[in-house]
């Protein structure tokens, strides 16, 4: 199973200027426990794991799709990720970001699941979640809650097969 894993504001924006614009620790929270289970297995394009400030996610094996060679410590490099996705239709993977490989992975049809932190604000950001209402439906989603002065709700989305 391949499952996506994002928080948007409402316009789907995800990040400006290479960085995540809030903060929320529950939803920081939720990240963790999420990707830490189902395999504990998560895929990062170079860009996102870049901003990561303390490098590889603790506790899960990080997989970081680049055209770079370089060795990055800690990590395993995917150079293509139609093949790297095949390998793991029937284990489980998290997809963490960012926006480009989000949308080259629901282009493929290879994602089974979103798990999306809907956070109700703008925050101008430049980079988007794709288009998805065509692609997934509903399957539940929790009451809003609120910290930092931001209100949110965790949203799971099934692919429409």
């Amino acid at each position: 199973m391949i499952r996506l894993i994002v928080a948007v504001d409402r316009k789907l924006g995800l990040a400006k200027r290479g960085f995540q614009p809030w903060y929320i620790p529950d939803d920081e929270r939720y990240f963790k426990e999420q990707t830490k289970s189902h395999g504990g297995d998560v895929l990062i394009g170079r860009t996102t794991f870049e901003g990561f400030k303390n490098g590889p996610l603790a506790g899960r094996q990080n997989y970081v799709l680049t055209h770079s060679t370089e060795l990055i410590e800690g990590v395993t490099l995917v150079h293509d990720l139609g093949k790297f996705l095949q390998d793991f239709e029937n284990k489980g993977l998290w997809i963490v970001g960012g926006a480009k490989v989000f949308a080259e992975v629901i282009e493929a049809g290879k994602a089974d699941e979103l798990l999306i932190t809907h956070i109700d604000a703008d925050f101008g950001c430049d980079q988007f979640f794709p288009a998805y209402e065509d692609k997934f439906k509903l399957a539940d989603r929790t009451e809003p809650e609120e910290q930092n002065g931001f209100t949110f709700y965790y949203a799971r989305y099934a692919a429409i097969k």
